[in-house]
């Protein structure tokens, strides 16, 4: 295993796209970081620190 070759970022980070095929992952990663956003800001506005805090 001491033959393997570490990796050096941020240089090596494209090959992350060779495992999570942007085809079919794309928009399903954009689609829970718009529900995450949504989810955050229905929580801070809840809470009361929306625009008139």
């Amino acid at each position: 295993m001491s033959d393997v070759a570490k990796p050096k970022n941020p240089e090596d980070d494209w090959k992350i796209w060779l495992v999570v095929n942007p085809a079919t992952w794309l928009m399903p990663i954009l689609f829970t970081v718009l529900a995450i956003a949504i989810a955050v800001h229905w929580v801070v506005f809840a809470v009361g620190l929306g625009w008139s805090a």
